[in-house]
């Protein structure tokens, strides 16, 4: 079937009609002729593949990843940069209404996470919507050190290991592996120079369970269960911003909701005279009180509860800081930041829809003054949204 695609759909996909019902199509692009198939038929939409091009978009490039068309990692590697940009840019002006900044990081290598599942021996990423395994022996968007990390796998394969392996590289390049499953070939792993640290089966055989890493002057002691953002230029920008919006404001207390490892409240530290950083993940709070002393930061409590168990404590907070996880914000904590009236409020999200639906919420209450985008994961279709609040 010969159709013409009339624009991106939230995912990246082409979209289209035929007879009145909505059709997506895996990385079309708008303005492109092009043969497809009919992949399923549901009541409302279709869903189909490209079987061959008529007409190019000038947008389109050839992928650099020979896994691309089927794992389901990224969305963006067959599309210039300035055309991912402008979908990202066009995308939060539809969701949200405005756009103020857009900052960038690097397009490749930008990783410093990465977590494969292992069927057989074999390892990779499931495939888009799916539970289907693809092989990986590369990957773009991690370091060369870490791609080395995977040829070690695939030379040794075991092919009775079912599980994962999470590889994580912190600032100056020393490496993690922590391995879920029964793995036959440790002592090859063990002597390798590649791996600094190894934790097989919750067990430390090499190094630590944590190292440190490092953004501006600050340090931070990362256990491998806790969270820290998979993109350190991005995490820089997030600081930036920060910076820029609290200079010359007056701040007595802050609050710094979903913390992890204190990362922002201890760079909140400096522009507020108390910061309480609240976190449910006990590794990484056990970080975070590590991290205030390793920083010299006496002005900044850790909490380790559940965020909507201890909300309703607070009074008198001048900032809000949240960063919750894709969900966004629970009724209870909504409910509560409303009750507070901090004078500012800055919310972080990585889920853009999620954070349209907060926003609707919170807008009796606060004004949106800024909206920026921190391309943290490019090649994807998803972004840090960074949005900044003041009481009305």
């Amino acid at each position: 079937m010969q159709v013409k695609i009339l624009k991106y759909d939230d995912l990246g996909n082409g979209l289209l009609k035929i007879n009145d019902k909505v059709c997506f199509v895996k990385k079309a692009l708008p303005g492109e002729v092009v043969n497809i198939k009919i992949d399923s038929s549901k009541k409302n939409y279709l869903k189909a593949s490209i079987i061959n091009i008529l007409e190019e978009s000038k947008e389109r490039i050839l992928s650099p990843c020979k896994f691309y068309d089927k794992c389901g990692g990224c969305q963006f590697l067959h599309v210039k940069e300035e055309e991912e940009k402008r979908f990202k840019k066009a995308k939060c002006l539809n969701f949200l209404g405005r756009l103020d900044n857009f900052y960038e990081t690097s397009a490749f290598s930008y990783r410093n996470k990465v977590t494969f599942h292992v069927k057989d021996g074999i390892l990779g990423f499931y495939e888009e919507k799916s539970h289907e395994l693809v092989p990986i022996s590369f990957c773009h968007l991690l370091s060369p050190k870490m791609n080395q990390i995977i040829k070690l796998f695939i030379k040794k394969k075991d092919s009775n290991f079912q599980g994962t392996l999470l590889i994580r590289e912190n600032y100056q390049n020393e490496t993690m592996l922590v391995i879920k499953g029964d793995y036959l070939y440790l002592d090859y792993l063990l002597q390798s120079s590649l791996i600094d640290n190894l934790v097989y089966q919750e067990k430390v055989l090499k190094g630590n369970d944590y190292f440190f890493e490092k953004i501006l002057n600050y340090k931070f002691k990362v256990h491998y269960k806790s969270f820290f953002q998979v993109n350190r230029i991005g995490l820089l920008k997030i600081y930036e911003i920060l910076k820029r919006f609290l200079n010359n404001k007056e701040i007595t207390n802050a609050l710094d909701l979903y913390s992890g490892t204190s990362v922002l409240g201890i760079f909140l530290s400096k522009f507020s005279k108390k910061v309480i950083s609240v976190e449910e993940n006990l590794f990484a709070t056990n970080d975070a009180k590590f991290n205030l002393q390793l920083n010299r930061i006496s002005n900044l409590e850790v909490i380790n509860q559940k965020v909507e168990n201890v909300i309703s404590r607070f009074k008198n907070i001048d900032l809000v800081i949240v960063d919750p996880t894709r969900n966004g914000l629970d009724l209870k904590t909504i409910t509560n930041i409303l009750k507070i009236k901090a004078k500012y409020l800055i919310y972080i999200a990585c889920g853009i829809d999620a954070l349209k639906r907060d926003l609707e919420s919170l807008k009796e209450v606060y004004q949106v003054i800024e909206i920026d985008i921190v391309d943290m994961f490019p090649k994807t279709i998803h972004v840090e949204c960074v949005c900044l609040l003041k009481l009305r």
